[in-house]
């Protein structure tokens, strides 16, 4: 653990009658009111979801992994860190929502309740060389690029969501490069596939 951080973990104990029908990888998470410069939020179907903590450069303060639990309770203490824009960001295998947490000139802790974005990860179905690509619950701009280890760009899009949804579908060429990187770019996060045709 980092001495810039505090860190307690509380399981839900007074939790124990909630039960989640979600699958693995939807978890929600629920902000608390910040007390005495401590930000407290519970994780509910917190299977295998990453926590992390970072400043506005992406500079990492502190991460975790939550194991495999229904519930966690989690309480940072936020009172060694200076002035400036920080966010909490959880991600599982499928999801990923990022919080604004804001420490103002006078110490105060502010934390936004609503993600500043949320994200489902791409979904990929791979038969041979056809390559399916979806994502579900897609707002504002998404980019699309397709390259090869030696950066050749054979496909790149910006604003290919329909409706919410991004359903592609590309036949790569296995008599190009044997390899090919899928790489979808939405708020400035990256996801990468490499898709091997050997």
């Amino acid at each position: 653990m980092k001495n810039i951080m505090k860190l307690s973990l509380l399981i839900g104990a007074f939790l124990i009658s909630t039960s989640f029908s979600a699958k693995d990888g939807v978890f929600s998470i629920s902000l608390g009111e910040v007390t005495a410069k401590t930000l407290h939020f519970e994780v509910s179907n917190a299977q295998n979801v990453s926590l992390y903590l970072y400043d506005d450069k992406k500079g990492e303060i502190y991460s975790e992994n939550t194991g495999n639990r229904e519930v966690v309770e989690k309480s940072y203490d936020l009172s060694n860190l200076t002035e400036g824009n920080y966010y909490l960001v959880a991600e599982s295998a499928i999801k990923i929502e990022k919080y604004k947490v804001t420490i103002g000139k006078d110490g105060k802790v502010v934390a936004d309740k609503t993600p500043v974005s949320a994200i489902n990860k791409p979904e990929y179905t791979i038969n041979k060389n056809v390559v399916k690509l979806k994502m579900s619950n897609v707002a504002g701009d998404v980019k699309v690029s397709i390259y090869d280890t030696a950066n050749n760009t054979y496909y790149s899009k910006d604003n290919v969501a329909k409706d919410g949804l991004i359903d592609l579908t590309f036949d790569l060429n296995p008599e190009n490069p044997e390899t090919y990187i899928i790489n979808v770019e939405k708020d400035g996060d990256n996801f990468s596939r490499m898709i091997s045709l050997k």
